[in-house]
């Protein structure tokens, strides 16, 4: 009876074998994605998830003088106020971005991310086009067209590890979502060091023109004597098969660059980031309802209609090992016969 049990599981376990083949390193149990898509960025997308494609929108608000000052030079000079030009000023601007939601690496690999799920959102000045032509992985180029990157824990690549195990923001999913439901994740950070990354704006000056001023992310652990209400930086997450809408909200301190302009002074101010987006089904896995989070792999499989490799990826995906499998059957009747 068990030989014959054997012989009914063969074709399952052949076909298993069979997925992800034809790229030797294809981990079923991993997070990424077998590397067998042509025309497939793996860059931004080599991961198990969704991907969204929409636009992130940065406001600074709430602006406020920094004064560095001790008491005594404060009470002799006076206190600082901001120019006409940024008082109640509100000022937005925005990049194309692509917001990846995806499976965590296995728990051998990064047993300290206790997340659901991994985000991923990078922004783009060039709209992610400008090196396409030339690059079929743009990973060589990205430094130098993304203003703006964020990461739920800094991720792993095909090419490179992560150094940190921990992440940078920790996740929750709400139990009562996902099942004919938006998913719906709320989290923060509590390192001692904000790890938002910094960014550069055309905002308005105190000399009367636009100008570039730098702005960085505020820690608690900083100098804070001359700001008050700052709180940890905080991320909220809502998504579907169809869509998402992501926001950042944390607070950052801001100069101008230019060495020309000494009447504009250092400020704090707020920041919050939105983006909306619609799903990219070509490059998109399929998202099983309910909690927990859970992927379908397509992508690299040719199992799905919408994605990117369907019927030409599936051949490719699913290619057979004929000389692998032939040693299974070798071994299996082998096995049968004594």
């Amino acid at each position: 009876m068990r030989r014959a049990a054997t012989l009914l599981q063969l074709p399952l376990f052949l076909a298993a074998q069979a997925l992800g083949r034809e790229d030797i390193n294809y981990k079923p149990d991993g997070n990424y994605r077998p590397r067998n898509v042509t025309g497939l960025d793996y860059y931004y997308y080599p991961w198990i998830g969704s991907y969204y494609n929409g636009s992130a929108v940065f406001t600074i608000s709430d602006l406020k003088p920094r004064d560095k000052r001790i008491e005594s030079e404060i009470e002799e000079e006076g206190e600082l106020e901001l120019c006409g030009q940024l008082q109640n000023i509100t000022y937005t601007w925005s990049y194309p971005a692509i917001l990846a939601i995806t499976k965590i690496e296995p728990e051998d690999k990064r047993p300290e991310n206790t997340n659901p799920i991994d985000v991923s959102l990078f922004t783009s000045y060039s709209n992610f086009t400008k090196y396409f032509s030339d690059y079929m992985d743009s990973g060589s180029m990205q430094d130098w067209d993304m203003p703006f990157i964020f990461e739920s824990i800094e991720m792993s690549r095909y090419s490179y590890s992560a150094t940190r195990e921990k992440p940078d923001f920790n996740l929750t999913v709400a139990e009562d979502t996902g099942n004919g439901l938006p998913f719906r994740v709320i989290g923060g950070s509590e390192l001692e060091n904000n790890p938002l990354g910094g960014l550069q704006m055309n905002m308005s000056t105190c000399s009367g023109t636009e100008g570039w001023w730098g702005v960085g992310p505020i820690s608690l652990g900083d100098d804070l004597d001359d700001i008050s209400g700052v709180t940890n930086p905080t991320v909220q997450l809502t998504f579907d098969d169809s869509s998402a809408s992501f926001s950042i909200q944390s607070w950052v301190v801001a100069n101008t660059l230019g060495e020309e302009d000494e009447e504009t002074i250092k400020v704090s101010a707020r920041l919050t980031m939105e983006f909306l987006g619609r799903i990219d089904a070509a490059r998109s896995d399929v998202l099983n309802k309910g909690t927990p989070v859970i992927w379908t792999p397509s992508m690299g499989f040719g199992n799905n209609s919408l994605s990117l490799d369907y019927e030409s990826g599936a051949p490719a995906a699913a290619g057979v090992n004929i000389r692998h499998i032939w040693s299974i059957l070798g071994a299996i009747l082998v096995y049968i016969i004594i």
